[in-house]
Parts: C-alpha cells; structure tokens; sequence
C-alpha cells in the first residue's frame, strides 16, 4: 500500500515596515522584488528595504548621497561600493539617484518654513557648467546660517537680482529687517522693486558691504561660496542646467539639513531654525518626501517660473 505523506506549507508572517500592520496582501513585483500593500496604512514596500520601484535597498542611495555631498566623484561612490558591498554600481546609476532624489527632497524642504532672524546676506559667484559661465544667487540669514533660497542665471542682470530676491521672499513667507549685498550696480533697483515699502512695519533696510574688515561684510555668504566652488570641482556631469540646478538645490539641502556648524554649537541650520526635527541624513529626508507629502506648501506655485534659468 502507498504511503502518502502530508505536506504543511506555512507562511511567514509579514509585517508592515511602516506600521508594524500583519493584513498583507502581495502587489506585484519589479525587478524582481515582490511588493506588497499593507491594508492598515495603506503603504507599499517591497521585500527588501527599497524605495519604490527601485532594484537596489534604499541604503545604498542614501550612502551615494551621502558620498556625493560630501565631496566624492563618481568613479569613487562607484569604487567604494564595489569595496564595502562586492557590487558594481554604474556611473550613469549613481548619477540618476542623485538628480532623483535630490529633487524630491529639495521640493520637500521648500514646504518646511524655517524662523530666520532679521539680518539675510546675498551674493553671487561664477558656477562653470561644462565651460560656460553661469551665475549662482544664494542668499543666508546671519543667525541660524540658514540658505534661505539660491537661483541659477546666465546673466547677472537687475532682472536675475530681482527674480533671486523675490524668491527669498517667497520662501520665508516673511521680510527681514536688513538685507546685506555687496556694491554691485543692480542691486539697489531690484531691492527696491521687491522689498521696498513706506509704511515703517514693512520697511527693510539695504546696505552694502565696506569690506573684509568693517562691520558690514559679506565674509559669511563668500565662505559658503568657496565651500561650493571645492565641491563644485567634482561635479563633472553638470552638463545641463536643468540638472545642474537640482544638484546644486541640492548641496544647499545638505548645507541646511546636514552640515553641522561649530557657531551653531554643532547642530545644523535647519534644526536651529525650527525645522531640522527628525531630519537626521537623507534617508529621513527622502522617507519624508516619498510617504509624508505636505500637500498644502506654504511655498507658493510661482516659486516654479523662479526656477527656469
């Protein structure tokens, strides 16, 4: 007589990586990664920790980032990955994650509205995209050290000053009571056309650098710059502006978000500013951006046609 054997197949319990939910159901896969929706919270992820619709786990993007900002090229993500994990990760790859992700979390840390205090700082300086000359605007509040907003020209025009301007504004939703420039000619006209008011609660005051050694400098912003202009020298795929921007919207974020100051005592310009809370690296950022939208930005829409260079 045959024997037959009984054979008991059991599942491993899944639980959602976001809210610890056992009501799973499977939702397909991706590059062969099963994904799967968790009916509680109503969030998908996959097997393995990755972002959606990504092959590789979230930390090794998030390690690339990390690389990047901090002054590796692109050849050297690519061999630190091969040393530290035993796999190759192309170029092009590394590149898509930092544009990728350095824009949604760029969009992201513009809904946040940081508390500035009443002195801001603007300059610019020469960015070289692929052997043309373009101009960074940036602008920095003197108390919390927070880069308040930045812009990317071809020329350095009243109009580019104004537009640079109007984008601070837009940011902080508010009006300092001075704004500190060096004594470039369009400075005051685009001052003027953006922040100027006659009523003494609104009035804003601007004045122009005497130089390295007197009261009034702008030493604070031509720091940052040349902070820039080092890790700019490794950005050899700035071939386009579109991306060129994000990037460089980019290394702002992490300037706020992730480089701790010794004037700040050691903490970042946005958790001196109020909005650092739980913003730890980009991975805290990135999860942010990707499951905790803010769909109602105090930024408004128009800060898009400030963008276009």
């Amino acid at each position: 007589m045959a024997e037959f054997t009984r054979i008991v197949t059991e599942e491993s319990s899944i639980q959602c990586r976001f809210c610890a939910g056992t009501d799973i159901s499977k939702y397909g896969k991706y590059k062969d990664n099963q994904y799967y929706i968790c009916k509680t919270c109503g969030r998908k992820f996959s097997e393995i920790d990755t972002y959606p619709r990504m092959k590789y786990p979230r930390e090794y993007i998030i390690n690339a980032l990390n690389y990047y900002y901090n002054g590796m090229s692109y050849r050297n993500i690519n061999q630190t990955f091969e040393d530290m994990k035993d796999v190759d990760i192309s170029k092009s790859t590394i590149w898509r994650w930092i544009v990728k992700y350095s824009k949604m979390s760029n969009e992201y840390g513009l809904r946040l509205q940081p508390k500035l205090s009443d002195t801001w700082i603007a300059d610019e300086t020469v960015i070289d995209i692929w052997g043309k000359k373009y101009w960074f605007w940036d602008i920095i509040d003197t108390d919390t050290r927070f880069l308040i907003a930045s812009h990317l020209s071809r020329t350095r025009t009243q109009k580019d000053a104004k537009k640079f301007f109007h984008m601070a504004k837009l940011r902080t939703q508010t009006r300092p009571k001075k704004i500190l420039t060096d004594k470039l000619g369009i400075y005051p006209g685009a001052f003027n056309k953006v922040f100027y008011s006659n009523l003494k609660a609104r009035h804003v005051d601007h004045l122009t650098s005497e130089g390295f050694g007197s009261k009034t400098n702008t030493n604070l912003i031509e720091r940052f710059h040349g902070t820039l202009k080092q890790r700019t020298k490794v950005m050899r795929d700035l071939k386009k502006p579109e991306s060129a921007r994000i990037v460089l919207d980019g290394f702002v974020t992490h300037y706020n978000f992730f480089m701790e100051h010794s004037y700040l005592n050691g903490k970042t310009p946005a958790a001196v500013s109020g909005i650092g809370k739980d913003i730890g690296n980009w991975g805290d950022l990135i999860d942010l951006a990707i499951w905790e939208p803010i769909e109602n930005p105090k930024v408004m829409l128009e800060w898009e046609e400030f963008k276009v260079v």
